[in-house]
């Protein structure tokens, strides 16, 4: 073999980033994955700023590749595979469904600064994961349904809150003697507009539904403790000391059907992604990845 040969294959390997199974990633499917970022990288003047930001997208792309070609790899051992005319239709129906051209739709993905080979690579996954991957029929249970509102209670919106009205003082012992007077029958309404400090005082120290978790950790405490209808016991709440009566409580756990559904949706949701990274996590470890910069590229 003469010089220009060797030199020629030599080239040639050195373009190899990684052998994913029988399948090899290169250089130029890595440039070429998002080429407007690739190119943007390029541009930019400052020399370490730009060699940092090259090596992580060139990282990013690299892990992004191999995650797709196991996939696809694993997907084609059980039988799966996505045809190009499948995929093409899958994304006809998405721009078409948005009311785009596809000149339009590539755009659109360009804002978001992904390249519709990107986005292609995306949707074959899912189209992928979606045959291969079948969460059981289970019975989602009331408790599974409960432990998904602790899970995600600020995304649904879901937070305990309590109907209270107020009385603060400047010392324990005055609140001591309104509790007294309260509980001998006074009405809260009076006590509050006699004495009360709080800027609730002019309406009988009604401050209507409060969410306990903007709440002082003292009130959200001695609420809790508390049963509707009853005062607290005294607690200090803003340098003063204080009492409330709960006149309502509505749990987070009180759910509307719609909100439900979306729980139920969530649950689901939470299944299918355990099962992907699962059965990712098998195929991993059933194709032999190696990386030029680890095992065998030309020096």
């Amino acid at each position: 073999m003469n010089f220009l040969t060797f030199q020629s294959k030599a080239e040639v390997i050195d373009k190899i980033e990684a052998h994913v199974g029988n399948r090899i990633i290169t250089s130029y499917d890595i440039e070429t994955l998002n080429p407007d970022a690739y190119k943007a990288i390029l541009a930019i003047p400052d020399e370490r700023v730009r060699q940092e930001q090259m090596a992580q997208y060139k990282e990013q792309a690299l892990n992004f590749l191999i995650d797709m070609n196991i996939m696809e790899i694993a997907a084609e051992k059980d039988g799966i595979k996505v045809s190009d005319r499948d995929l093409e239709r899958a994304i006809n129906e998405i721009a078409a469904s948005n009311n785009l051209s596809m000149a339009d739709f590539e755009k659109t993905l360009k804002s978001q600064n992904l390249s519709l080979k990107q986005y292609k690579y995306q949707i074959k996954s899912q189209m992928i994961l979606r045959s291969k991957i079948n969460v059981p029929q289970i019975v989602i249970t009331e408790e599974d349904i409960l432990n998904m509102v602790d899970e995600k209670q600020d995304e649904f919106g879901l937070k305990d809150t309590y109907d209270i009205s107020i009385i603060t003082v400047q010392t324990k012992s005055e609140i001591n003697q309104i509790i007294s007077r309260l509980k001998k029958g006074a009405s809260f309404e009076d006590e509050a507009k006699k004495y009360s400090l709080d800027t609730s005082a002019s309406n009988g120290g009604a401050l209507g539904f409060q969410n306990a978790t903007y709440m002082p950790i003292e009130m959200e405490e001695t609420l809790k403790k508390t049963k509707v209808g009853s005062l607290t016991k005294p607690f200090k709440y803003k340098d003063k000391w204080a009492v409330c009566l709960v006149k309502a409580f509505k749990s987070k756990y009180e759910i509307d059907d719609a909100t439900r559904q979306k729980i139920r949706e969530a649950i689901g949701e939470k299944l299918f992604a355990e099962a992907v990274e699962k059965w990712m996590k098998k195929s991993k470890e059933s194709v032999v990845v190696l990386r030029a910069n680890e095992k065998f590229k030309v020096k």
